[in-house]
């Protein structure tokens, strides 16, 4: 088994490694289902010094298929690696601080954080705490480097409060002399996932973790402690209604200097009481769901050996993609890339890696299958933008609104669970759901989350989104609605086995009446869930195609309030609004000429 020691710390945001997922947890996963003597490597980074970035490119151009994917979870993947090279591009990547303990197995996955390189407290504080807690949960198994790098222990020092977290068994949480104090000899019931983040940002799909960590400021800024949310999960299985995707849901408060003990008491809880008979509900939503939430802090308390506080009061969660130009707050820039579904490839590969090595770049990955360049001066600005542009690169203003939020999974042909395309179909769907905006009469910067997996196991999390695809047969799709921009809900399943040829059957209607029977500034998402999904059936079922209308103008009837506070007056005596009236004297007007020209 092994776990994270990412660029993240084991596996975070900021971490000071990269982390590279090789396979599953049973074994190396083959490239593609037809079995070719090739494999995937799948690198985790949110946080990559020039070096370290560079190294994974050059690895890009001489193994593999030529191109880096940026993953859903802040990760790097490499595709098609020969069995034979295998160790010479793991031992490369452990040698630039890259890692792929952790990426796969039973234990704890690499943590979440927002990529923003923003020099306040709250963000600094919450990528520390994330590199914190995945140090803590590394398997401290020395097989992996025995493995790669013949024994050769690469890893930065580990914090002291980490080790004492991890070596504290006050509350029973703990394998004594084991090797392995807090996974022991079984590991956890199946795979674990964390976030970390700061209030109103929602960049990091906070609530699809097995744990949200939120962090907590006074009125100064000061970090104060965090808000825990545990239960969320994306997975399932197709026609077994009982499985599901699950949102997390609040925990408590703790101050800071216990987030570790906290944390560890809720992996120790799933550790001990979590499903390992059947796979398909070993995670720990499915423990949360069976038990309650009240029963689970209760153990949860158990082994953090105290109460937790109510969980703090938070603002609104916005989801921010960090896209285009913005101020770090230390004097420099950072420029967020939006790149379809995190493919870097040719020319594009071939640029970010000139403009990283000419400036000294720090790169970071975004939960959105983007990328972050950090610590730009502004007198690169210029240059900068030109060569990224040329590259293809271009700067948000300049991309679909409908790709910026728009997210998918390999799929075919590299992931053996695929039963259907994503990252190959989406940008064919997009390309038709922007044909639907234009036929239905909705405006350019209008937009929808829309997601797409090949499979019911949701990496690109599309039971979070607006409209999300998940593959359910050749060629065939369920259709997800209900998810909203700001990832706070779970969608539901709207309608089974949608061909691909018909899609626009049942998007034309649903985007039509969005149109047309919406409230102010209503989401897609938003109006679903108010409409009601038997209604939203009802509209595709009797659906004849897009109703002509006579065209509307908007016109200025009145130039001065005085005319207007008159026609008002009069208006109101007939019930009518001054609008009303107005329209019908200038068109009666418009009439009697119209008579008298003929007369």
């Amino acid at each position: 088994m092994a776990a994270a020691a990412s660029l993240g710390a084991a596996s975070t945001a900021v971490s000071k490694e990269v982390k590279i997922e090789i396979g599953s947890f049973d074994g190396l996963r083959s490239w593609n289902s037809v079995g070719l003597s090739r494999r995937r490597v799948d690198f985790h980074s949110v946080y990559s010094s020039t070096s370290r970035t560079n190294s994974l490119i050059r690895a890009v151009s001489t193994f593999g298929i030529g191109t880096l994917r940026l993953t859903t979870r802040q990760t790097f993947q490499l595709h098609g690696v020969l069995k034979k090279n295998l160790k010479t591009v793991m031992s490369s990547i452990i040698h630039s601080m890259g890692s792929t303990l952790g990426a796969c197995g039973d234990l704890n996955r690499n943590v979440l954080a927002p990529a923003a390189p923003f020099a306040r407290k709250d963000y600094q504080f919450a990528q520390q705490t994330a590199d914190n807690i995945a140090a803590l949960l590394t398997p401290q198994s020395g097989f992996y480097y025995d493995m790669w790098v013949d024994g050769e222990k690469i890893m930065s020092a580990e914090p002291p409060e980490v080790v004492k977290a991890r070596n504290d068994n006050s509350h029973g949480t703990n394998f004594p002399d084991s090797p392995e104090p807090i996974y022991g000899t079984q590991f956890l019931p199946r795979k674990f996932k964390i976030a970390v983040t700061v209030p109103t940002d929602n960049s990091v799909d906070l609530l699809t973790n097995d744990i949200g960590v939120v962090v907590i400021t006074d009125a100064d800024g000061e970090p104060q402690g965090f808000n825990l949310y545990v239960g969320g999960g994306m997975g399932r299985t197709h026609r077994l209604e009982t499985t599901f995707p699950r949102l997390a849901e609040p925990l408590g408060y703790v101050p800071k200097e216990d987030i570790l003990y906290a944390v560890k008491a809720i992996v120790v809880t799933q550790r001990e009481n979590g499903r390992r008979d059947d796979r398909k509900y070993s995670r720990m939503k499915y423990l949360i769901s069976s038990w309650g939430i009240e029963k689970f802090r209760s153990v949860v308390e158990q082994y953090y050996g105290k109460k937790f506080d109510p969980s703090r009061e938070l603002p609104e969660w916005e989801f921010k993609s960090y896209l285009g130009w913005h101020e770090q707050g230390d004097g420099g820039l950072f420029c967020g890339l939006h790149v379809d579904s995190g493919r870097v490839g040719g020319k594009m590969k071939a640029t970010l890696r000139e403009i990283i090595e000419k400036y000294n770049l720090d790169v970071r990955l975004t939960p959105n299958q983007n990328i972050i360049l950090c610590g730009i001066r502004k007198a690169w600005k210029h240059p900068i933008t030109t060569a990224l542009a040329q590259a293809g690169l271009l700067q948000p203003k300049y991309v679909d609104p409908l790709n910026l939020t728009a997210m998918a999974c390999p799929a075919f042909p590299l992931c053996p669970l695929a039963i259907t395309e994503a990252e190959r179909g989406i940008p064919d769907i997009l390309k038709r759901v922007r044909a639907v905006f234009e036929k239905v009469g909705l405006k350019y910067n209008e937009s929808v989350v829309i997601r797409a997996t090949g499979c019911p196991n949701g990496c690109a999390r599309p039971y979070m989104a607006e409209v999300g695809f998940v593959g359910d047969g050749p060629n065939s799709y369920q259709i997800w609605l209900g998810g909203t921009p700001n990832q706070t809900s779970i969608a539901r399943t709207f309608m089974n086995k949608v061909k691909i040829h018909d899609l626009e059957k049942v998007l034309e209607p649903l985007f039509y009446y969005w149109k047309r029977k919406r409230q102010s500034k209503e989401s897609f998402g938003d109006f679903t869930n108010r409409v009601g999904f038997e209604m939203l059936q009802e509209w595709v079922d009797k659906w004849d195609g897009v109703v002509a209308t006579r065209p509307t103008y908007n016109l200025r009837l009145f130039t001065d309030k005085d005319t207007y506070e008159k026609m008002d007056e009069l208006a109101k005596l007939q019930n009518k609004t001054a609008h009303q009236l107005a329209m019908e004297v200038i068109r009666n007007y418009a009439a009697s000429q119209q008579n008298e020209k003929g007369e």
